[in-house]
């Protein structure tokens, strides 16, 4: 099964791959491998597009977003 999920909101769509993508290429850009990661929490704010994350690695280390990231 090929699941294809969109938020909807003030007549604009955001495909959820879009977001997903946004905030691996941050978490790479502060130089964690995606392989140590191991929870990643993600929240999309449909208001104003806006995307933050808390990631864990296996380590115990934190890893996040203080400024937002839009798509």
């Amino acid at each position: 099964m090929k699941l294809k999920l969109q938020v909807q909101f003030n007549n604009k769509n955001v495909e959820t791959t879009d977001v997903e993508k946004a905030v691996k290429e941050d978490v790479k850009s502060q130089g964690v491998k995606m392989n140590t990661i191991d929870t990643l929490e993600v929240y999309y704010k449909p208001e104003d597009s806006s995307i933050y994350y808390v990631a864990t690695t296996k380590t115990g280390e934190v890893v996040g977003n203080k400024e937002p990231l839009f798509i």
